[in-house]
């Protein structure tokens, strides 16, 4: 298993709980839309007004692993940042044990690369956060309108999608570098953060 794997599962955990919390505040909002239009029985509707929370959340990911801290409130609580992906960064961070620093590498920056940019950023988390997010809003949406019962062929794909995407999600996140497909289209990696790496003895 990679050695940052339970620290990075944690972090998103955390992360969720946040998640969480930005679909709550919609519930007002989808009331009271329900209650003033006839928007809220339509598929198109409720299709639209799920999107939102993955999309604010995947701004919020990317401003946060962007920004100074390079990292979500969840990665922060695990000795956790995000840095732009470097093979030597790559190189220390794959020494890295749980709580025991990467090993050196070039630049004299331990595993800790350049800050990556809004961009990165937001091509991350739109894959980490909105699109995972979103498949499982379009099944679970599908299977209120009774999809499965009728087999209609855009909601078993979204389906399949949604399992086979949270695959690929785990099993590239425990083996081998540990990089995720966000990772891999961000051109990121995820390190033990600076306060957690101790200095090393020469």
């Amino acid at each position: 298993m990679h050695p940052l794997a339970r620290r990075r599962a944690t972090g998103y955990l955390l992360d969720c709980t946040g998640y969480l919390g930005i679909a709550a505040a919609m519930v007002p909002f989808g009331l009271v839309v329900n209650a003033l239009t006839d928007l809220g029985p339509r598929r198109s509707s409720v299709t639209a007004v799920s999107a939102i929370p993955p999309a604010i959340a995947t701004v919020l990911a990317a401003c946060a692993e962007s920004g100074p801290r390079r990292a979500t409130w969840g990665k922060r609580r695990s000795d956790l940042e995000v840095t732009a992906f470097r093979k030597q960064v790559l190189a220390g961070a794959g020494d890295a044990q749980d709580g025991v620093a990467p090993g050196p590498v070039a630049s004299g920056q331990g595993a800790h690369g350049a800050p990556i940019t809004v961009g990165q950023g937001l091509i991350r988390n739109t894959v980490k956060i909105f699109v995972p997010w979103q498949l499982g809003h379009l099944t679970t949406i599908g299977t209120v309108y009774g999809d499965f019962e009728t087999m209609r062929p855009g909601t078993v794909t979204v389906s399949v999608l949604t399992y086979g995407l949270i695959g690929a999600f785990v099993v590239m996140g425990l083996r081998g570098s540990g990089r995720g497909p966000h990772d891999l289209a961000g051109g990121t990696v995820v390190v033990l953060s600076a306060a957690a790496t101790p200095p090393r003895s020469r």
